[in-house]
């Protein structure tokens, strides 16, 4: 049994030395450079690793951070290899940072190398000492800073919301002082009084329906009053237009109407035709044309669709 022993032992011990190669070994060679010995809470510190092989080792370069001891690896990247005299050349160069203060050490740096017979073999530096100073003034001391206040109490300050709310008070009154007056004396104050209607509320193609079939039930044109007859279709045609448009006709010329339809909306096909329809009219009534009764019928029929081209569209539609 202890025969047993020995040889386990013997053999642990033959491992561990194939694995613990030295720094300082021919076949390979570790050294660290740290461009600072002393340092302050999170300042950066540049950490160089170079790894010389012989001819016929090979290195498989590894991440050495996040963490090296009480280092964070914030950066790091290795070069090479690099042919130097008689062996090659690996670089890793890192960017560690400390936050606690003292005399911290850089723990040895340990890289796994390929022998020329394939066997793995692991190498490490010499650790570092670096020290790690505090970003305070050392004179002060725990006693010499003040002790946290209790946090104040800042009363509410409903001054801007006050504001605000007499703002919209004042808004609402000014409003309602406004509709009243509307209400009351908008009439008065109007710029333009409102336009009447002339049809009172009665759509006016209806209204001028019903005029052109009172003027035909008078028989003006059988009883030979034709200039009459013509007189009163000017008339109407006129006072429809007025209404339908909202533009003064009543005392206009025959010639002063095309210009005020047009401005108005009328549709430019048919204000033509209103022209000469009216200027039919007048040549009975001051040039003291004679007209038959066919005539008559006819400027009754081009009334009619004067006023079915001209109604309203809602009127049009129910028609």
């Amino acid at each position: 049994m202890a025969r047993r022993l020995a040889l386990v032992a013997a053999c642990l011990t033959m491992l561990a030395g194939s694995w613990a190669f030295g720094a300082d070994s021919g076949a390979v060679r570790l050294e660290v450079n740290v461009d600072a010995e002393r340092a302050t809470v999170g300042d950066p510190i540049a950490v160089e690793l170079r790894v010389e092989l012989g001819e016929e080792a090979r290195l498989e370069p590894e991440r050495l951070g996040p963490e090296l001891g009480p280092f964070s690896v914030v950066e790091e990247s290795w070069s090479g290899p690099e042919q130097i005299e008689g062996a090659r050349r690996w670089v890793w160069k890192g960017t560690v940072v400390a936050f606690r203060t003292g005399e911290l050490e850089l723990p040895a740096i340990r890289v796994r190398v390929l022998s020329a017979e394939g066997a793995t073999l692991a190498a490490e530096s010499e650790p570092q000492a670096v020290s790690i100073e505090s970003v305070l003034d050392p004179t002060e001391t725990e006693d010499s800073l003040a002790d946290l206040k209790p946090p104040v109490g800042v009363p509410a300050d409903y001054s801007t919301l006050i504001a605000a709310g007499g703002i919209i008070v004042m808004l609402l009154l000014v409003s309602l002082l406004v509709w009243w007056i509307h209400r009351r004396y908008g009439a008065r104050l109007a710029a333009v009084a409102p336009v009447e209607d002339p049809f009172h509320r009665t759509p006016p193609d209806v209204w001028i329906y019903a005029e052109l079939q009172k003027l035909l039930d008078r028989r003006l044109a059988e009883q030979g009053e034709v200039e009459e007859f013509f007189a009163e279709l000017s008339r109407i045609l006129k006072f429809y237009l007025s209404g339908r448009y909202r533009v003064e006709l009543m005392e206009r010329t025959t010639d002063e109407l095309p210009g005020r339809l047009r401005q108005a909306g009328a549709p430019d096909a048919w204000i033509e035709t209103i022209h000469e329809l009216l200027v039919g009219c007048d040549m009975v009534k001051f040039a003291r044309a004679r007209p038959v009764v066919e005539d008559c019928r006819e400027a009754i029929e081009r009334s009619y669709r004067i006023v079915d081209a001209t109604k309203p569209r809602a009127s049009a539609g129910a028609a």
